[in-house]
């Protein structure tokens, strides 16, 4: 499908690619021209293996996994359509092996070799290769309930791999139950999937949600799984590939340095698991699915689930909450823009406040009317110039939250206090009680009996 829809959303690389660096650079190439199309790259130096990458780079391909089309809908759209489907989830369908095309090949004991997938080193300052987006499956040792998450994944041997579970998420909870418990992890990474898949793997809910019953929600049908074949685990059954393991959870390893999201090299983590490898399954013609580290596609997937979160933590506020959408110039996470019908003085910055403390990552909140197009950004920044005066509508909170793996969230105290950043809330909503001028724009009516074609070759 993505084929079809053109050059814009699908492009590919005609020549063999050095794994150490070179993908990237094409997609930073492309990027500097405005263009974030799907990337197949069919061959990769050292691997049999083909490589799809930018699967997850841009809101028309996000459009596609979920059935709209590329060409029409836009980003509010997308947005809405998938707040929607997030909250549809649906229980996975159990199928036998023998159906699973994830099946077709199995490689144990000596045979699991991961110099056989085409891993990527994705920037010359990074510590080695790394899976670029694995979906890790885990299960809650009180519970019994599953877990899926992206993390880092850096290539430690053959058969071994890093396992960097970030301090405040779900799998770190877990892993710290097995420790406490004195039981081995089982794990198992899955690599390539329905785009819908891979974005479910990165719901930001409560602990004890199981996200491959999200994943079927965004989906719009249930996700087949079947049963691993050396952990006790069931996995997508028409994955591209899957890895197994366990995690020893009192052995920790090095990673990194590895590129992050902001756009600048983290630093070494000295806390990272250890991965052994048990088995790798994977279809007969296998795609294997990577993830352009600190560009556009690594920030973007995640913006769904944090527009949505920023969303209803809003609308619980103020239900008259219109639009949030998080700008590519905040890398998607850093500034969110909220619209809003404001009825009485105060809502904006209750907004703000609710929409700061439902993100860690967001840094700054600007919030503006319902007439302001928050995917405009030109717009905004009208809004605030026109419309917020800085001693009276700026509000800053003292830190408060912060992302661990931020290589610029630190502070002289972080030994001490952690990660934390400050936030800034900027109203630029007109006063409610207050006269205003009225804005300059046409009414829809005589905008919309305009035509160009009409009147312009």
């Amino acid at each position: 499908m993505a084929k079809e829809a053109g050059p814009d959303l699908y492009v590919e690389v005609k020549r063999p690619l050095n794994p150490i660096c070179q993908k990237g650079i094409i997609q930073q190439k492309l990027a500097q021209q405005g263009r974030f199309p799907i990337l197949y790259c069919p061959e990769i130096e050292g691997s049999k293996l083909p490589l799809v990458s930018n699967v997850l780079g841009s809101y028309e391909a996000f459009g596609l996994a979920m059935g709209l089309d590329p060409k029409v809908a836009t980003k509010a759209e997308v947005i809405r359509e998938f707040t929607k489907r997030e909250g549809q989830s649906r229980p996975v369908t159990t199928v036998p092996a023998a159906e699973a095309p994830v099946k077709d090949i199995i490689l144990r004991g000596e045979d699991v070799d991961l110099g056989l997938l085409p891993l990527i080193q994705h920037n010359e300052g990074d510590s080695g290769k790394y899976i670029g987006i694995g979906n890790m499956i885990c299960r809650n040792p009180d519970t019994g309930i599953l877990n899926v998450g992206v993390y880092r994944h850096e290539l430690k041997g053959k058969d071994q791999l890093g396992a960097y579970l970030i301090p405040g998420h779900h799998s770190q909870h877990i892993r710290r139950r097995h420790a406490e418990l004195g039981k081995p992890m089982e794990v198992a990474i899955f690599i390539g999937h329905h785009p819908a898949v891979a974005l479910a793997s990165l719901f930001a809910g409560e602990l004890g949600v199981n996200e491959l019953e999200i994943a079927g929600g965004i989906l719009g049908e249930s996700v087949e799984v079947t049963a691993a074949e050396t952990v006790d685990l069931p996995v997508p059954a028409y994955a591209e590939i899957v890895i197994e393991g366990v995690i020893d959870p009192e052995q920790m390893v090095s990673d990194g340095p590895l590129a992050e999201w902001e756009g600048y090299y983290g630093g070494q983590q000295p806390n990272c698991n250890l991965i052994q490898v048990t088995c790798i399954t994977m279809r007969k013609d296998a795609i294997y699915h990577d993830l352009a580290v600190a560009q556009r596609e690594h920030n973007l997937p995640t913006a769904l689930g944090r527009t949505s979160a920023i969303y209803q933590a809003v609308k619980s506020v103020v239900p008259s909450v219109k639009e949030v959408f998080l700008p590519f110039s905040g890398e998607s996470a850093m500034i969110a823009y909220v619209s809003i019908a404001q009825r009485i003085p105060g809502e904006a910055r209750r907004a703000g406040l609710a929409a700061a403390n439902s993100a860690p990552a967001t840094r700054i909140v600007i919030v503006v009317d319902d007439d302001v197009n928050v995917f405009d950004e030109q717009e905004v920044l009208w809004a605030v110039c026109t419309r917020a005066t800085p001693d009276l509508d700026i509000t800053v909170l003292p830190r408060i939250l912060g992302d661990p793996l931020s290589p610029v969230s630190y502070d002289e105290t972080r030994t001490k206090r952690g990660p934390l950043n400050s936030k800034l809330i900027i109203d630029a909503t007109k006063p409610v009680a207050l006269p205003f001028p009225t804005r300059i724009k046409p009414s829809k009516d005589l905008w919309d009996s305009v035509k160009l074609e009409d009147y312009l070759d």
